[in-house]
């Protein structure tokens, strides 16, 4: 007994070259959508977590140095700076300032697994730091050793591996979850440990054998204190020592707007793709059935009904569409999973892996377009076979 199923394999075979191009136009679609997709969530993702992961209000940098400053948070490009002295003290005297912590950074030489510029290391307090400081404490780490690191998630190192950096050896005492952001490709040490660094003579054409050192302020102001006066009293304070404030909000705003550009251009990208796809499988379905109205005459002649008809050819169709969206969903997976840090440091904006499950959501959503495709490829010869009669169609064989 021939079954829908075995009907719509032999069909799928006899169409041959058709049956291929159909499978082909759905694998393109499928890949196309689930890629850029893909590509927005993450980047998405990363720009809407990052300012909660600097759990700071307002960043004060060197002026000359603030380019720089945004680059280690959000593009983890590595780089020296140095304040010309500690504003730690002024900063807690501003009204409305509630807290501040400094961090430190130097970069280092270059290690394969990150930055091409080389690794980020950024110097942190851990009992002051509200950051960095508060994930290593909800990981069970109060304090940092001389001896210590811990390794962004993007830097290749596992927990326990031991690696020089300025000529002292360091143990791996933790990997940082994925932040999207340039922390992910930085390593963090004790200011106990850069004061040693700095300290040694042979650095001191880098660091003038000084200690104390910080790079950049990140400020948590009062509650009901207005964050743009707080950050005006603070460019005031330090505009001799060639310090600059910023707001967070600002700084991730235009990372919203650098975002929106990215998802327009990509919405712009599958909108044509779809309606390309969607042209060429509605024109392909088309010819498949003027080719073969006289088999539908001639099934319809000896009594199986339209729906069961229908049934069949929509089954075919299926096969080719739903073969056609894994294979197209999986070469993108394929492709875009094993090269994810490599697009982290190619963009310069925030980049967070979304997840196995909205991943999965984002399959599921390109394998709904793809139907869609083909309910509209398939309506109008569908709605053709329910009102043409057999006998006509038998005659009008092509």
């Amino acid at each position: 007994m021939l079954t829908p199923s075995k009907f719509a394999l032999q069909c799928i075979y006899k169409q041959g070259t058709n049956s291929l191009i159909f499978f082909l136009l759905v694998f393109i679609t499928s890949a196309c959508l689930y890629g850029v997709g893909f590509f927005t969530k993450n980047m998405q993702t990363g720009v809407e977590q990052a300012a909660s992961h600097i759990n700071a209000d307002i960043i004060a940098v060197p002026s000359e140095y603030s380019d720089n400053a945004k680059g280690v948070l959000f593009e983890g490009a590595a780089c020296t700076i140095l304040f010309p002295s500690d504003p730690t003290d002024i900063l807690k005297s501003i009204n409305g300032v509630d807290r501040v912590s400094c961090q430190l950074f130097m970069r280092t030489l270059q290690m394969p697994c990150c930055a091409a510029a080389g690794v980020q290391i950024i110097a942190i307090d851990t009992d002051t730091d509200f950051a960095v400081g508060e994930n290593l404490r909800s990981m069970g780490l109060n304090t940092l050793t001389a001896d210590e690191l811990i390794a962004g998630s993007g830097c290749g190192l596992a927990k326990g591996t031991k690696v020089s950096f300025y000529d002292r050896e360091f143990t791996v005492a933790d990997v940082l979850e994925e932040t999207g952001m340039g922390y992910d490709r930085s390593v963090f040490i004790s200011f106990e440990a850069a004061d040693l660094i700095t300290a040694d003579e042979q650095y001191s054409e880098y660091f003038d054998q000084r200690t104390g050192l910080s790079s950049m302020a990140l400020i948590k102001i009062a509650d009901g204190a207005d964050t743009e006066q707080v950050k005006k009293a603070v460019n005031e304070k330090l505009a001799e020592q060639g310090i600059t404030a910023y707001s967070v909000d600002i700084m991730s705003q235009s990372l919203i707007k650098q975002l929106d550009y990215f998802k327009s251009f990509g919405a712009v990208m599958d909108i044509f793709v779809i309606l390309l796809a969607s042209v060429s499988l509605f024109s392909l379905v088309s010819l498949s059935f003027r080719r073969r109205r006289n088999r539908v005459g001639s099934m319809l002649s000896v009594g199986i009904t339209r729906n069961r008809i229908i049934g069949m050819f929509l089954l075919e169709y299926l096969y080719l569409t739903l073969l056609g969206a894994f294979a197209g969903i999986g070469l993108s997976m394929i492709v875009v999973l094993p090269l994810h840090d490599v697009i982290k440091q190619a963009v310069d904006m925030p980049y967070k892996f979304i997840g196995m499950g909205n991943m999965c959501l984002l399959a599921l959503y390109v394998i709904f377009i793809d139907l869609i495709m083909l309910l509209l490829a398939c309506s109008t010869s569908f709605a053709d076979m329910i009102r043409t009669e057999p006998a006509i169609l038998t005659e009008e064989q092509v």
